[in-house]
């Protein structure tokens, strides 16, 4: 009875606490019905914090990482310099868990090692996070990929193990985190965990402050400082000033202590999960560096001798509750900001120097649906540095848009978007020139449609409309100028091409001529034939008996990317010669492979029909799954 009042009397530290982590199982297990499974990252500080550091040292965010996590680092800088270890006492799931350790432990009685704070052996063990710290940061910058999901325990087991993570570096943490925390109670928040590391600082952040100043200072009378060096001297100023000046001064909220009413009796520190002798604090502040206002402290207090405020006053029915209260305003705000901001993923700029500062203009390319991380904002990069007058970029990959710096003395929005646009055709549905014999082509104009992805989406609309529509072809023009190439019974008019196109997209026109043609001129027109041949073997065999396995089928149509493959797969056996892809008489694409002895028809038919093909790649052979069924 006496366990169950003192949960009642601590209620908001359990009820949040609890309840977030009640919460991470129903979701991230989906036991809910219907609901999607989040990702575990996604409100995560530290990674928002990794995120930030990445951002300000390479002007890039590490993958996966958005603008959310980054406001929830940002909401826990604000809750620590502010108030206390907000995010640690009533959210992180690392903490709830060593909480119900710790209860397990005491149920069955098992013994735990006592670690006073100021020890020799605290001393000395607290440098370890400090080490974590600088080590995951230093990783993350470098590479822009997050490297504390390696050894995350959290992000191992809400991943079910399948997530961004070094297996035995899950394993271990998660063994120290079960092991150390029956065995000392916090020993991962007090010694391990780097985000501690973080918060602890931060509550110094007058000196915090002066550092970061003293390095913005330099770099602007050109030191060039390595971002490294800024770093370690954030974890050995941390370090020193958790160990030897434990006492932060400049919080607004503390857990205060009323001398008068204080009888010494000492079960605030026994209950205290840190351990807080709480009876060396005479000023009225508890200002411990690793104090986290959870409330466990003012609960355990019979002579109501605690309590959370700014200053000593008349207790109030609900002000245990203020720190629980802040943390979901915080929570809340760092939510809303990261859904009103975005940073870009990367913000890159190249060969400015000699560009009249007067010409650099900005111009922003919206719907570019294949910008979804880190990856493919710097594949966009790398195609905008090959662009003339291009000379930075910003991406964003929430909104999947970019805003690229030109000199517009060389270039303009409407060259850069035609340098970048490749114009593409794509089938929506099987020709086949024995049935269809005539076709007409209608040209509509659109907007929003700059990736060659976008065509195969509208391709798929028109799929789903059951009209008799067979090839979509695209080309460049502002508007962008789409061929639909259709069946001449279908009546399909401006309205209707309205209709389907502005489900994703902007329509803006329908053309009024209407081109008439054959469906064998139209294959013969747009078909792009293939002829790989091994000169070597040919120089070789030229004077033996040569033969040709042919295949047609109206499907080879779209066979011309697979064609590579196919060559590179054959090459590898003896005997093959030649591979083609071309149109027979009756306009139906054939591949034709030309071999001599020791391979036999036999043999051929027996590798097409393999679903694996083995091709060579930079001197390395791999397996890959058959890109032509045949």
């Amino acid at each position: 009875m006496a366990k169950r009042s003192f949960i009642i009397k601590n209620w908001p530290k359990y009820l949040l606490q609890w309840g977030v982590l009640a919460a991470l199982v129903l979701f991230l297990t989906g036991i809910i019905p219907g609901s999607t499974v989040p990702d575990p990252e996604a409100y995560c500080p530290m990674g928002g914090l990794q995120a930030l550091a990445t951002y300000l040292a390479q002007g890039s965010l590490p993958c996966s990482m958005s603008s959310l996590q980054v406001m929830m680092g940002l909401a826990l800088i604000a809750a620590v310099v502010l108030f206390s270890k907000l995010f640690c006492a009533f959210i992180c799931p690392l903490g709830t868990v060593q909480d119900i350790l710790k209860k397990l432990r005491i149920r069955f009685h098992i013994k735990s090692i006592k670690i006073a704070n100021g020890s020799g052996l605290d001393k000395v063990l607290r440098i370890i996070k400090y080490g974590m710290l600088f080590l995951i940061f230093y990783m993350t910058v470098e590479a822009s990929e997050l490297f504390c999901k390696n050894l995350d325990p959290y992000y191992a087991v809400a991943t079910g193990f399948k997530g961004e993570i070094t297996l035995w570096m899950s394993i271990v943490s998660i063994c120290v985190l079960i092991i150390g925390s029956i065995a000392v109670d916090m020993f991962w928040c007090r010694y391990l965990c780097p985000l501690g590391a973080i918060s602890n600082s931060l509550k110094f952040w007058l000196w915090t402050g002066v550092l970061f100043g003293i390095y913005f200072v330099a770099d602007v009378v050109g030191a060039n400082i390595p971002w490294a060096v800024l770093l370690g001297a954030f974890c050995i100023i941390g370090y020193l000033l958790e160990v030897f000046n434990a006492r932060p001064k400049y919080q607004i909220l503390h857990v205060l202590k009323n001398e008068s009413a204080c009888n010494n009796c000492g079960l605030c520190t026994k209950q205290c999960p840190y351990h807080i002798d709480l009876r060396a604090f005479h000023n009225g502040k508890i200002n411990h560096v690793d104090c986290t206002l959870c409330g466990e402290c003012v609960a355990a207090c019979a002579n109501k001798a605690l309590n959370v405020g700014i200053k000593n006053n008349t207790a109030g029915k609900w002000r245990k509750a203020i720190p629980a209260l802040l943390t979901v305003v915080l929570v809340a705000a760092g939510i809303w900001a990261g859904g009103k901001i975005e940073l870009p993923t990367i913000d890159v700029r190249w060969n400015t120097e000699n560009v009249v500062p007067d010409n650099l203009q900005t111009t922003t390319f919206d719907g570019l649906r294949t910008l979804k991380c880190y990856g493919s904002a710097m594949t966009f990069k790398a195609k905008m540095e090959k662009v003339n007058g291009v000379h930075g970029v910003q991406v964003f990959v929430r909104k999947q848009s970019a805003d690229i710096l030109y000199d517009s003395s060389v270039t303009s929005p409407e060259k850069i978007r035609e340098a970048i646009y490749i114009p593409s055709r794509c089938k929506v549905q099987q020709l086949d020139p024995a049935q269809v014999k005539s076709l007409v082509i209608k040209t509509i104009r659109t907007e929003g449609m700059y990736e060659k992805g976008d065509l195969d989406n509208l391709a798929a609309l028109l799929k789903e409309s059951g009209k008799k529509i067979y090839w979509l072809e695209s080309e460049f023009a502002c508007p962008l100028i789409i061929r639909v190439v259709c069946d001449p019974s279908e009546d399909l008019g401006e309205e209707w091409f309205e209709e389907i196109v502005e489900k994703n997209y902007d329509f803006v026109k329908m053309e009024e001529e209407v081109i008439r043609t054959s469906s064998e001129d139209f294959i013969r027109n747009s078909f792009k034939p293939f002829k790989v041949e091994i000169k070597a073997r040919i120089e070789k065999y030229g004077s033996w008996k040569q033969n040709y396995h042919t295949v047609s089928d109206v499907n080879f149509d779209t066979a011309g990317n697979s064609m590579p493959f196919l060559s590179n797969y054959l090459s590898q056996q003896d005997g093959i010669l030649g591979v083609y892809l071309e149109l027979n008489d009756q306009s139906v694409p054939t591949i034709r492979i030309r071999y001599v002895e020791p391979m036999t028809e036999e043999r051929l038919v027996e590798l097409l029909k393999k679903d694996t093909w083995t091709i060579s790649s930079k001197g390395e052979k791999k397996e890959i799954p058959a890109k032509i069924l045949f």
